[in-house]
């Protein structure tokens, strides 16, 4: 059976706060802001692709994405990169994206 998690001493004690540390321990919070972000890529890239590929993180302005296979890389790192950057930048203007690595992944 699963216990409610004690709130450390010395800070404060509402329930909301409670229920936001524990979210952030166990990376939900992380999850959700991946989650958004991949949802962002694949408004920007369209069904098509959007099933065929992720975005994954943000480090230090360069988007990572996976992709699943060579056809759709080359489409990506060809004449829709540019596009797609400037479309991620525009939606995103907070996210700080300054280019995109593609991964292949299997």
């Amino acid at each position: 059976m699963n216990e409610i998690p004690e709130i450390p001493r010395g800070l404060p004690g509402t329930l909301g706060q409670a229920v936001f540390r524990l979210i952030r321990e166990r990376g939900l919070v992380g999850r959700s802001e991946s989650d958004a972000l991949d949802a962002e890529w694949k408004a920007v890239v369209g069904p098509e692709l959007g099933r065929r590929s992720a975005a994954r993180k943000i480090k230090d302005g360069i988007l990572e994405v996976a992709v699943t296979n060579s056809a759709v890389l080359q489409e990506l790192r060809g004449f829709l990169h540019e596009t797609v950057l400037q479309q991620l930048q525009q939606r995103l203007p907070n996210s700080g994206i300054r280019g995109i690595r593609y991964k292949r992944v299997r």
